[in-house]
């Protein structure tokens, strides 16, 4: 049972362990069910069934998260660089290729989770530690970028061509005079100007950061081509105003040019959040799946649900609060196809413990519900929750990891794709059209007559379209 492999894996990630390769082998088709469902609340991007790309809060490839998951789950210290370099990608330049250690840490105390990671960069640096300091910059210049964008220079006969004084002769002259600087000589350039710039940080360090500049920036085939694209474009709008450049004007031209690029490049440093928010999402997935309502109060309930929203709140782990924020403002949203209302801010609690209580009746009378029947009260109280929308943040988590603790209780989980995001989505739309024929009745009573919903919603609910899969636990 997918509660069982939760609480498990939890266990052991508290001890800074995890599944062994035997594990994964004999135990594959339910691991898979946990990282489906994990998949489903990670930051990511995907393409759909239709080949459209879709953005959820993350750029990183969902193929990648998956692996990135599997690797949390292990019994790995490290993630491998292949994993790395993917999951640090970010606009079209690849991430650092090298492993990161990694361990999983759990403060009994607060009952909080954390994932310390290898420190691969300094933390306050980044790419454009040139820009105020102008005589390293210069250095950076003369050094380093000059003879690269040279380099590019001769090898590239448009550019070649486009200064109007590097005629047909004289591009055999300038290659005949011009000595092209070799890989090895520019990155032993760019790590003596980054010593001098840095002179407390590592070897090791200083090695990763000029190998990431030089390597996964400067000879980024998606960089080179933008700067040469720029080049051209440039040269063209020379030549129509006449104004002749020669080879080193057009080199220096360029190697002031790369330099603005590689200033408006982020550097990764960031994206490390993105392995540690898939560490955090992972863990709260795994807490949330190994919650059983059954046999708990009313009061009980609620408290779980709250537990389940804090652990999915960023902005509530930032603050290093223990406290459930709640919404506290009026809420009104077409997120979900045509404008829906939501519980006012006063009503959130009195709407919850209405929740609360058709929970304790639905597992108090499961056993004499067929499964049909007990799916459907289960998509009542998710669109329940949905228009109750109770939380600051993570709503939405919340309340399918709320329908997944409720589907395990009769043997079942529900895996929701981030590819058929768009189909959740017109599946609640869908039943927003029906009770919008009696909305104001409807928000009245999900706040102080919730049984007088039910009509609206038997009306609306459609179990032939349910928007996300549904397998044995």
């Amino acid at each position: 049972m997918v509660r069982d492999y939760a609480t498990n894996l939890l266990n052991l990630i508290r001890k800074n362990d995890g599944l062994s390769k035997e594990d994964f082998i004999n135990e594959a088709k339910d691991i898979k069910k946990i990282v489906d469902i994990v998949l489903g609340e990670c930051r990511c991007s995907v393409i759909d069934e239709k080949g459209n790309y879709a953005r959820y809060g993350s750029s990183t490839d969902i193929r990648i998260i998956n692996l990135l998951v599997q690797k949390l789950i292990s019994n790995a210290n490290e993630i491998p660089p292949e994993i790395v370099s993917m999951a640090l990608t970010k606009e079209g330049v690849i991430g650092p290729f090298k492993k990161i250690d990694i361990a999983k840490k759990y403060d009994s105390n607060n009952k909080k989770y954390d994932l310390d990671i290898e420190e691969i960069f300094p933390n306050d640096f980044h790419v454009n530690i040139f820009k105020d300091d102008m005589e390293v910059r210069e250095k950076f210049l003369v050094d380093v970028l000059k003879p690269y964008v040279k380099n590019i220079i001769l090898e590239n006969e448009l550019l070649m061509s486009k200064s109007p004084i590097t005629s047909y002769f004289n591009k055999y002259i300038v290659r005949l005079f011009t000595t092209p600087k070799t890989d090895e000589e520019l990155t032993g350039n760019l790590k003596s100007i980054l010593k001098s710039k840095l002179p407390n940080t590592s070897d090791e360090l200083i090695d990763n950061i000029s190998s990431y500049i030089f390597v996964n920036i400067m000879n980024n085939k998606y960089f080179k081509d933008e700067l040469i694209d720029r080049t051209l474009s440039t040269t063209e709008l020379q030549k129509l105003g006449r104004i002749s450049i020669g080879f080193n004007s057009l080199a220096d031209n360029m190697a002031y040019e790369t330099l603005q690029m590689i200033e408006l490049r982020n550097f990764p440093y960031g994206e490390i959040f993105a392995i540690k928010d898939t560490f955090y999402t992972l863990v709260a997935v795994l807490e949330a799946l190994s919650i059983n309502f059954e046999n708990l109060s009313e009061d009980d309930i609620l408290k779980k649900i709250e537990f389940i929203n804090k652990n999915f709140d960023v902005k509530g782990r930032k603050n290093d609060t223990n406290a459930t924020i709640y919404r506290t403002a009026p809420k009104n949203s077409s997120k979900y196809g045509d404008s829906m209302k939501f519980v006012e801010p006063q009503d959130i609690n009195r709407a919850l413990i209405n929740i609360c209580k058709m929970i304790k009746i639905l597992l108090s009378n499961k056993d004499e519900i067929d499964d049909e029947a007990y799916l459907k009260e289960v998509l009542r109280i998710q669109y329940r929750l949905i228009r109750i929308s109770a939380f600051e943040g993570a709503n939405g988590r919340t309340i399918r990891l709320i329908t997944n603790i409720l589907l395990q209780s009769k043997g079942l989980i529900g895996i929701f794709r981030k590819e058929k995001r768009k189909d959740y989505i017109a599946f609640i739309d869908d039943i927003n059209k029906v009770i919008k024929r009696n909305e104001d009745k409807y928000m009245e009573a999900l706040v102080n007559s919730p049984m007088e919903c039910n009509r609206y919603e038997d009306e609306a609910i459609n179990l032939d379209e349910v928007p996300f899969i549904i397998v044995k636990s």
